[in-house]
Protein backbone atom coordinates (compact mmCIF):
# COMPACT_ATOMS: atom_id res chain seq x y z
CA UNK A 1 0.00 0.00 0.00
CA UNK A 2 2.79 2.40 0.89
CA UNK A 3 4.69 1.60 -2.30
CA UNK A 4 1.57 2.26 -4.45
CA UNK A 5 1.00 5.56 -2.68
CA UNK A 6 4.60 6.59 -3.26
CA UNK A 7 4.44 5.66 -6.95
CA UNK A 8 1.12 7.50 -7.44
CA UNK A 9 2.50 10.52 -5.61
CA UNK A 10 5.58 10.50 -7.81
CA UNK A 11 3.57 10.13 -11.05
CA UNK A 12 1.16 12.93 -10.12
CA UNK A 13 4.06 15.15 -9.00
CA UNK A 14 5.81 14.68 -12.34
CA UNK A 15 2.61 15.55 -14.21
CA UNK A 16 2.11 18.71 -12.15
CA UNK A 17 5.79 19.59 -12.56
CA UNK A 18 5.48 19.36 -16.35
CA UNK A 19 2.38 21.56 -16.32
CA UNK A 20 4.11 24.14 -14.11
CA UNK A 21 7.23 24.04 -16.26
CA UNK A 22 5.16 24.60 -19.40
CA UNK A 23 3.31 27.53 -17.82
CA UNK A 24 6.62 29.00 -16.66
CA UNK A 25 8.17 28.66 -20.12
CA UNK A 26 5.10 30.15 -21.77
CA UNK A 27 5.17 33.18 -19.50
CA UNK A 28 8.94 33.55 -19.62
CA UNK A 29 9.25 33.40 -23.39
CA UNK A 30 6.12 35.23 -24.54
CA UNK A 31 5.51 37.46 -21.52
CA UNK A 32 1.82 36.53 -21.60
CA UNK A 33 0.22 35.06 -18.49
CA UNK A 34 -1.72 32.48 -20.47
CA UNK A 35 -4.64 31.39 -18.29
CA UNK A 36 -5.89 29.17 -21.12
CA UNK A 37 -2.83 26.96 -20.68
CA UNK A 38 -4.63 24.56 -18.34
CA UNK A 39 -7.56 24.24 -20.73
CA UNK A 40 -5.18 23.54 -23.60
CA UNK A 41 -3.48 20.90 -21.44
CA UNK A 42 -6.87 19.27 -20.80
CA UNK A 43 -7.70 19.48 -24.50
CA UNK A 44 -4.43 17.75 -25.40
CA UNK A 45 -4.97 15.01 -22.82
CA UNK A 46 -8.53 14.47 -24.03
CA UNK A 47 -7.44 14.31 -27.68
CA UNK A 48 -4.79 11.75 -26.76
CA UNK A 49 -7.39 9.68 -24.89
CA UNK A 50 -9.80 9.84 -27.84
CA UNK A 51 -7.13 8.88 -30.37
CA UNK A 52 -5.93 5.99 -28.21
CA UNK A 53 -9.24 4.58 -26.93
CA UNK A 54 -11.84 5.51 -29.52
CA UNK A 55 -9.83 5.65 -32.74
CA UNK A 56 -7.46 2.85 -31.74
CA UNK A 57 -4.17 4.50 -32.69
CA UNK A 58 -0.96 3.33 -31.01
CA UNK A 59 -0.16 5.33 -27.87
CA UNK A 60 2.88 7.22 -29.15
CA UNK A 61 1.12 8.18 -32.39
CA UNK A 62 -1.87 9.36 -30.35
CA UNK A 63 0.42 11.49 -28.17
CA UNK A 64 2.19 13.04 -31.16
CA UNK A 65 -1.10 13.76 -32.93
CA UNK A 66 -2.65 15.25 -29.77
CA UNK A 67 0.39 17.47 -29.17
CA UNK A 68 0.32 18.63 -32.79
CA UNK A 69 -3.40 19.49 -32.71
CA UNK A 70 -3.06 21.25 -29.36
CA UNK A 71 -0.13 23.25 -30.75
CA UNK A 72 -2.29 24.24 -33.72
CA UNK A 73 -5.05 25.36 -31.32
CA UNK A 74 -2.52 27.40 -29.34
CA UNK A 75 -1.08 28.95 -32.49
CA UNK A 76 -4.55 29.90 -33.73
CA UNK A 77 -5.33 31.43 -30.33
CA UNK A 78 -2.12 33.45 -30.49
CA UNK A 79 -2.53 34.52 -34.13
CA UNK A 80 -6.16 35.61 -34.04
CA UNK A 81 -6.59 36.84 -30.46
CA UNK A 82 -3.40 37.45 -28.52
CA UNK A 83 -1.50 39.16 -31.32
CA UNK A 84 -4.20 41.84 -31.51
CA UNK A 85 -3.96 42.72 -27.81
CA UNK A 86 -0.19 42.37 -27.43
CA UNK A 87 1.17 44.68 -24.73
CA UNK A 88 -2.17 45.24 -22.96
CA UNK A 89 -1.55 43.07 -19.91
CA UNK A 90 -5.04 43.17 -18.43
CA UNK A 91 -6.61 42.46 -21.81
CA UNK A 92 -4.27 39.49 -22.29
CA UNK A 93 -5.25 38.07 -18.90
CA UNK A 94 -8.97 38.54 -19.55
CA UNK A 95 -8.74 37.11 -23.07
CA UNK A 96 -6.78 34.02 -22.07
CA UNK A 97 -9.05 33.43 -19.08
CA UNK A 98 -12.08 33.69 -21.38
CA UNK A 99 -10.53 31.35 -23.94
CA UNK A 100 -9.82 28.83 -21.20
CA UNK A 101 -13.40 29.01 -19.95
CA UNK A 102 -14.71 28.68 -23.51
CA UNK A 103 -12.63 25.55 -24.11
CA UNK A 104 -13.74 23.97 -20.83
CA UNK A 105 -17.41 24.82 -21.39
CA UNK A 106 -17.25 23.47 -24.95
CA UNK A 107 -15.81 20.20 -23.66
CA UNK A 108 -18.45 20.07 -20.94
CA UNK A 109 -21.18 20.73 -23.52
CA UNK A 110 -19.83 17.89 -25.67
CA UNK A 111 -19.94 15.59 -22.64
CA UNK A 112 -16.21 15.14 -22.11
CA UNK A 113 -15.93 16.51 -18.58
CA UNK A 114 -16.55 14.40 -15.50
CA UNK A 115 -14.78 11.17 -16.34
CA UNK A 116 -13.94 8.88 -13.48
CA UNK A 117 -10.57 7.27 -13.87
CA UNK A 118 -8.22 5.17 -11.84
CA UNK A 119 -4.52 4.80 -12.17
CA UNK A 120 -3.17 1.33 -12.88
CA UNK A 121 -1.71 -0.69 -10.05
CA UNK A 122 2.07 -0.46 -10.28
CA UNK A 123 2.95 -2.79 -7.41
CA UNK A 124 0.82 -5.84 -6.60
CA UNK A 125 2.29 -6.74 -3.24
CA UNK A 126 1.48 -4.94 -0.01
CA UNK A 127 3.70 -4.14 2.93
CA UNK A 128 2.37 -5.26 6.28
Amino acid sequence: MLANTLVYGFVNSVILMLVALGFNLTFGISGVANFAYGALYILGALLCWIFFNSVGLPFFIAVILAVALTAVAGALMYRFILLRIRGMVLSEVIATFGIGLAILELLKYLGFIGFEYSLPVFIDDSIE
